[in-house]
């Protein structure tokens, strides 16, 4: 027998605490819809012996933890060294600053932090390459051109009539959707909050982001002449797109521009209405309907 989900319809109430209050910037968004970041030229022209230092130590630490060695920071820079992602200006001036640790470079991993954290920066390879780079970059570049990096980020909040899937103690599987006239009340009771700068991280409240605060919004509407930005075509009317300036150097450098955090998801408390029980294949048919028209229009904007 074919299996059935409840969908409900989430709403709000304009008198009471109902509504959208944060949004987190999260690795992977619910509405399977990614934002665009416009940041500055990036490099990872940087040896494999800086590589290969870095993925030694993420080994060691795999097996046998970190311990109390490295901030989260560190951690995060083996990982981008290791995976040979491309760095910017800044982040390269951090390994070249990270010169200040290499007194206790070749202290066993074993016996201590130093020669782990030393490695999984890069080691020599890496610190010599960002002192270099920095000269290079330096050298080819103003300031001027180095400061058009924008730090913003842009793309979709909500998308509406969407159907999102959820599994939870209380309703087991399901799917909720948002409607057009109730993503217009809830953007609406957002600002009249004075929300714009509630943040965070992953939707941990104890994530804040201090530094990243909305700058631009508007509900797709044809009609009017609203349309969907360069690489959002597949949005339907009564969507909300949005825009966020970060203004914090250690989100925008590693986090954002690293890739770690793709996109936006909101938070807050929803009234629930059932609307109806409809066959699982068929919902999930329009959710591949829509994840491949994203696709489409991601590998045509990328061309």
């Amino acid at each position: 027998m074919e299996k059935k989900l409840p969908i409900f319809k989430l709403t709000i109430n304009p008198e009471d605490e109902t509504g959208v209050d944060y949004v987190a910037l999260v690795d992977s968004p619910a509405i399977e819809k990614n934002w665009v970041a416009f940041a500055e030229q990036s490099w990872n022209d940087y040896p494999e012996e800086a590589v290969n230092n870095a993925k030694r130590a993420l080994k060691w630490a795999d097996k046998n933890g970190w311990g109390d060695c490295g901030e989260q920071t560190g951690k995060l820079r083996a990982n981008q060294i290791a995976n040979k992602e491309k760095l910017s200006r800044d982040t390269i001036a951090r390994i070249s600053g990270f010169k200040r640790h290499q007194q206790n470079k070749n202290v066993p991993y074993s016996e201590g932090c130093g020669g782990l954290m030393w490695d999984a920066w890069g080691g020599d390879a890496m610190i010599e390459w960002a002192e270099r780079k920095l000269k290079e970059i330096d050298k080819q570049f103003s300031f001027k051109q180095l400061d058009k990096e924008k730090r913003i980020i842009s793309g979709a909040l909500m998308i509406a009539d969407l159907p999102i899937y959820r599994n939870d103690n209380k309703f087991g599987e399901y799917y909720v959707i948002f409607e057009r006239d109730t993503i217009e009340q809830i953007i609406y009771k957002f600002f009249k909050q004075g929300n714009v700068a509630n943040t965070n991280a992953m939707h941990d409240k104890n994530r804040k982001l201090d530094g990243v605060y909305m700058i631009e919004s508007f509900i797709i509407d044809s009609q009017k002449g609203v349309n969907t930005p360069l690489g959002h075509d597949d949005l339907p009317d009564g969507s909300w797109f949005g825009s966020f300036k970060v203004d914090n150097d250690e989100v925008w450098n590693d986090f954002i521009k690293t890739g770690i955090f793709k996109g936006f998801s909101v938070e807050g408390m929803f009234d629930q209405e059932l609307m109806t029980e409809q066959p699982q294949d068929e919902v999930e048919e329009i959710i591949q309907q829509i994840h491949n028209l994203t696709e489409m229009i991601n590998k045509i904007a990328h061309k």
